[in-house]
């Protein structure tokens, strides 16, 4: 299926009324398995628009950030090769020194669980239920060059919402079926890693030893009728930070909210927001502590959560942003709370706000205000621009912040560092 033609379109309006958006949390719940599968790559190029990305985050030892990710993109047009990008941050909050690269890759061939191309490689070992390790070399131009590891331990396995084949995935059309459904999304995440080696940027070698997740994910229709924003968060103890009686803490959340095109009552019933996320700290067992989804609709208010699982991210405040056309908040926060994996009965929760966000980089914690269409290959950006006129922006941020954990009424606080991206696909 060409990604330029009006199937999804045409499937919203035929359903009307019936149901065309399907959430993972419809179907499953709680704390799903990874499988050799799920983070394989996939690059499927028979499905139409497809976005498959392998994403690295770390916090390093002085609070700073590392980001790299490797991101594959069809088009869906036969004629239309596929294409591969790595991109690459690197953010000291303290020198406001901020680094970003993003670079087409030639010669791109996955492989596995790892994959190659004439500027990097990211070598993959072990197995889900062991540890795993990711080596990730690359050379992007004569500034930046990167060598490091990012390894998950066996005591802390990844995650997907739910177990089984279809855990994780949200399903778009009338039909959930592979084949049939208009598209997907999914998410599969390894929160409790580590980062070790180094980078070299202007010939100045930086120690990565740090405190990461990573995060497989696969988008199976185009962006722009997926999703009108996103929102993620991924929480730290690390950066320096005094370690709390939980050991090492890390927690994470993403957040999609449909179009008008999908609903839980079909086309025009109402967006819907789908968050997933995860509590993980290593004093605890298991480490994968807490796993929860929740599907909302309607506003904030008035939704109700179709479980008593919460997983919410909350904007407040709003300053108008005359550079992207978005109205950027001023705070953000992000609920996490739900049984936990050790018994059921023991309610746990956790929640962190951040405060005074601004629409001035090197402010309020913005690292930087993504064009998404200025970074992404030429043919693609085209050919979004041409044919949806959507100007996708990322709001980027890094803070200090409290996480509050409570478990079965004792509570927490957890020092560390928050990287946290809030996304506008279109208004």
């Amino acid at each position: 299926m060409s990604w330029f033609s009006s199937k999804s379109e045409k499937n919203s309006a035929e359903s009307s009324g019936k149901q065309n958006f399907f959430p993972v949390t419809a179907s499953h719940h709680g704390f799903g398995a990874l499988t050799e599968q799920d983070t394989t790559w996939s690059c499927a190029n028979n499905r139409g628009f497809q976005t498959e990305t392998q994403v690295w985050y770390s916090v390093l030892g002085d609070g700073s950030l590392l980001l790299v990710q490797v991101i594959w993109t069809y088009l869906g047009v036969f004629v239309v090769p596929a294409t591969a990008q790595m991109t690459f941050k690197y953010y000291n909050p303290h020198t406001k020194q901020a680094t970003w690269k993003s670079i087409n890759a030639s010669g791109f061939k996955p492989h596995g669980r790892g994959c190659k191309s004439d500027q990097f490689e990211i070598k993959h070992t072990g197995t889900p239920e062991g540890e795993e390790s990711y080596e990730v070399t690359a050379s992007l131009d004569k500034n930046v060059q990167i060598s490091v590891s990012f390894n998950r331990p066996a005591s802390a396995p990844g995650f997907k919402l739910g177990s089984g084949p279809t855990g994780g995935i949200s399903t778009f059309g009338t039909h959930v079926e592979d084949g049939k459904r208009d598209g997907f999304v999914v998410h599969r995440f390894h929160p409790m890693c580590q980062s070790t080696g180094s980078i070299v940027i202007d010939g100045e070698a930086i120690d990565t030893k740090g405190e990461a997740t990573f995060i497989h994910a696969i988008q199976g229709m185009r962006p722009d009728t997926l999703a009108t924003r996103w929102n993620f968060a991924f929480f730290s103890s690390g950066g320096g930070k005094e370690e709390s009686k939980l050991g090492s803490v890390r927690a994470v959340q993403m957040e999609f909210e449909t179009t008008d095109s999908y609903g839980l009552n079909g086309a025009k019933s109402g967006r819907v927001k789908v968050n997933v996320g995860a509590i993980y700290a290593s004093a605890l067992n298991p480490q994968a502590y807490l796993v929860v989804g929740q599907a909302s609709s309607g506003p904030a208010s008035e939704s109700t959560p179709e479980s008593s699982e919460i997983c919410s991210a909350q904007h407040f405040g709003g300053l108008k942003d005359s550079h992207t056309g978005y109205s950027a908040p001023t705070a953000i926060e992000y609920k996490w709370s739900g049984a936990s994996r050790a018994e059921k009965s023991t309610q746990t929760s956790a929640q962190l706000k951040v405060e005074n966000l601004t629409i001035t980089e090197g402010e309020g914690g913005l690292i930087e205000k993504v064009n998404v269409l200025a970074e992404i290959p030429y043919v693609i950006r085209k050919a979004l621009s041409a044919a949806t006129g959507t100007k996708p922006y990322i709001y980027q941020y890094l803070n200090p912040a409290t996480l509050k954990v409570d478990i079965a009424g004792e509570s927490t606080d957890v020092q560390g560092w928050l990287f946290n991206e809030a996304s506008f696909v279109s208004q």
